[in-house]
């Protein structure tokens, strides 16, 4: 538990599904010690980590309406959880109120440096032709990382089966060592591995480009135009919270996102700045919902 002092005026409780170390942990960190001097309030970052960030997100929604639970929670969690879990304690439009993004990343499509592929297009010829290299990882089943790996597998009309894992760094560790052929994992957690040349990123997941990664592919480059994922870190309050505690906290996420030394450090984390805006994160919610949804019914996974 981490806390960022300002003037006070009440304490928020920071909550984040996942655990020390783990990007959305890292984010809330960066972001606490502004946030505190904008709401000019005490701001305990608290890990609430499982179930892939649900733990989390229950919690607040039961939380207090005044503003003292504050969740930031991924992109996951809201448009894709409802999906797949058939007792899911929670509903992201009826529960919670979108408050702004502070960071986003696309996904990357990795392999180990034992493939031999340099390119995504070299790897795409070689996945169907070679059964050991039909499986990828992720770092949770369920999650923008899995899927993304379903929507790969439609598009190359092949078996490329999930490997599933408890988080990013097992995944990671069997792609470094050669026992797992590809992933598709967070930037922020192999751009040191991929500079350094223990694995190579073939492709990453955006309509374009990632600023980080300039001279890697995005996937609709490839002809894999339905290949648009990201995963994002977005703030929320209890839908119960009142229409001034709201306004509060979006002006205050608003500030943040505009603080050049958040921006600086998240850029450096290997992540893209967020807007900051409610109604971006609104519609954002609305239409990833709407193509999870499809892609989670043709796959027909269920996780419970």
């Amino acid at each position: 538990m981490s806390r960022s002092q300002h003037s006070q005026h009440g304490t928020v409780r920071l909550l984040v599904g996942f655990p020390p170390g783990a990007t959305g942990d890292r984010i809330a960190r960066l972001v606490a010690p502004e946030l505190a001097a904008s709401l000019n309030s005490n701001v305990i970052v608290e890990n609430r980590s499982g179930a892939g960030g649900q733990v989390a997100v229950s919690f607040a929604q039961t939380g207090p309406p005044d503003g003292s639970v504050l969740l930031q929670t991924i992109g996951s969690s809201m448009v894709i959880y409802p999906h797949t879990y058939r007792h899911l304690p929670y509903d992201p439009f009826r529960d919670f109120v979108p408050v702004g993004t502070v960071a986003t990343a696309p996904i990357a499509f990795v392999c180990a440096p034992n493939v031999p592929a340099k390119s995504l297009k070299e790897a795409v010829a070689l996945i169907p032709r070679d059964p050991k290299l039909g499986f990828y990882g992720s770092p949770a089943s369920g999650s923008a990382f899995h899927f993304s790996g379903v929507l790969l597998q439609r598009a190359l009309g092949c078996e490329f089966n999930q490997v599933a894992y408890r988080g990013s760094a097992p995944a990671l560790a069997d792609v470094l060592s050669g026992q797992l052929p590809f992933a598709f994992l967070a930037p922020s957690d192999i751009l040191e591995h991929h500079r350094a040349g223990k694995l190579r990123i073939l492709a990453i997941t955006g309509k374009n480009r990632f600023s980080q990664l300039p001279d890697v592919p995005a996937f609709p480059e490839a002809g894999f135009d339905s290949l648009v994922a990201q995963e994002w870190f977005s703030y929320f309050l209890t839908s119960k919270a009142s229409p001034e505690t709201i306004e509060r906290y979006r002006s205050a996420v608003l500030k943040v996102v505009m603080n050049e030394k958040v921006r600086t450090s998240l850029q450096a984390a290997g992540l893209e700045v967020g807007d900051g805006d409610p109604q971006s994160l609104a519609d954002t919610m609305k239409r990833e919902y709407a193509q999870w949804q499809q892609v989670a019914k043709e796959s027909g996974f269920v996780a419970d």
